[in-house]
């Protein structure tokens, strides 16, 4: 009899687990997206073809994220649509090259839209305050949290911060003597909810899913200083600060009411995006013609806790619960070079030509420590590899955009492309093992706006 009950109770805790893991993925998947896409391709038309930067050259909506304070400049009401796409050619290989394997990852289909408002104050306000809103959308996600063993060969940094659901905010305000200050924030979605699995009054296994999408924020300040130099051009110096943004998901699986074994309550949470808190200085020289501009940002990532959580949280001498690797991210500055010229094959044409180059190197460290993994066949705790993958990356972008101005109708038609190349790096993932990563990362958009 004893042995009938046990067998029942073994079924019920499978089909409940089943139950689980599927509410768990309808959870995580339905409302699927990735991270802001910002980080990684810059925003806006103008900034994504001229290398990332925009900190001191910026306007229109795209300074909601590279410096608010440049929201001052606009003097026309604009509204942007736009669509960019990204697909990530990344693979894993042995120290000496011998075996490769591509590390497959969804494309990147994001829609962009921005407007631009000057605020229409007079008097000592008249033409000195900009408001600006900016969207990125991922077209059919929402916010992803994927759990990976660490022991499978992962770019945790790249693909899945590439797409997720951003807002941005901003306003600056030109206050006089050449400065201008800005500031905003940035939100993104993250997912939280529970899972609760029981019997009902009949007998049957159930579960019940409750998620709820919440926003996280971060502050975006500005700062800008002009001057004129030369006949007819301006020097500008920018800075900009911007907070770090961390989306996580949660979610907790309840069987304690399953029956009367010790089940813990599962704790599957994690890191879905993450963007470092940044501090950005940039010098631009801006004319008729021409825009050049030079700068750095630094990144924060020491400040990373990590893409997962402990599934059972509890104190680390009373259970053999699984702990995710603690890794230590390192801080990394980032050069870039980007420049504009612009032609007037007509006095209500104006076209222009962007180029621009960037280097980022991996906050990854060269060498991983190992991670727990659970072994059946001795029921207790062993080391595996961790096989996080990334590399420094080259950025080379390319652009231009097409305005026609009135009285013909006020539209504006920009495009961009770039190609980021990883640098080959080997990693020491622990354990004994080690892997070489490499690939390449194509991005493009196109953008069309109206000023009215």
């Amino acid at each position: 009899m004893s042995m009938g009950v046990g067998a029942r109770r073994a079924r019920k805790l499978r089909k409940a687990w089943r139950g689980a893991s599927l509410a768990v993925a309808m959870a995580s998947v339905s409302r699927a997206a990735s991270a802001s896409p910002e980080d990684i391709f810059s925003y806006g038309p103008r900034s994504t073809a001229m290398g990332g930067t925009g900190v001191a050259h910026s306007r229109d909506f795209e300074a909601t994220y590279t410096n608010p304070a440049l929201l001052s400049r606009m003097r026309s009401r604009t509204f942007t649509l736009g669509y960019e796409a990204a697909s990530f050619d990344l693979s894993a290989a042995k120290p000496d090259g011998s075996r490769e394997t591509l590390v497959p990852y969804e494309p990147l289909k994001s829609s962009v839209i921005g407007l631009g408002l000057p605020i229409p104050f007079t008097g000592a306000l008249r033409n000195r305050v900009g408001f600006g809103m900016a969207f990125s959308t991922p077209l059919d996600v929402i916010v992803r949290g994927r759990i990976v063993y660490p022991e499978k060969a992962q770019f945790p940094l790249l693909p899945d911060r590439a797409q997720t659901l951003a807002i941005r905010l901003g306003l600056g305000v030109d206050v006089g003597y050449g400065f201008r200050v800005g500031a905003g924030f940035a939100a993104l979605a993250e997912i939280v909810g529970s899972v609760v699995v029981a019997t009902d009054a009949s007998g049957k296994v159930g579960s019940r899913v409750e998620d709820q999408l919440v926003a996280t924020y971060a502050p975006t300040v500005g700062l800008s200083y002009e001057r004129p130099v030369l006949t007819d051009s301006v020097l500008r110096v920018g800075a900009v600060f911007r907070g770090a943004l961390d989306a996580r998901f949660a979610i907790a699986i309840d069987a304690t009411k399953l029956s009367t074994l010790p089940i813990p309550v599962l704790n599957i949470s994690g890191s879905a995006q993450y963007d470092p808190m940044q501090m950005a200085i940039e010098a631009a020289i801006e004319g008729p013609h021409s825009v050049f501009a030079i700068g750095a940002t630094y990144k924060r990532w020491s400040g990373y806790g990590g893409l997962l959580e402990s599934t059972i949280v509890c104190p680390p001498d009373e259970c053999n619960a699984l702990r995710p690797p603690s890794i230590a991210f390192k801080d990394i500055v980032v050069p870039r070079i980007g420049g504009e010229l612009k032609f007037a094959p007509h006095r209500r044409v104006r076209t222009a030509l962007r180029g621009g180059v960037a280097y980022e190197t991996s906050p990854l460290p060269g060498s991983l420590p190992e991670s727990d993994a659970f072994s059946p066949a001795t029921s207790g705790l062993v080391k595996v590899r961790t096989a996080y993958l990334d590399a420094d990356r080259l950025l080379l972008t390319i652009g231009g955009g097409v305005e026609l101005k009135r009285p013909w109708f006020p539209l504006k038609l920009d495009a961009f492309a770039q190609v980021h190349y990883l640098v080959p790096r080997t990693i020491d993932f622990g354990a004994g093992a080690s892997g070489k990563a490499s690939g390449t990362v194509l991005a493009a958009g196109v953008m069309a706006g109206v000023s009215f």
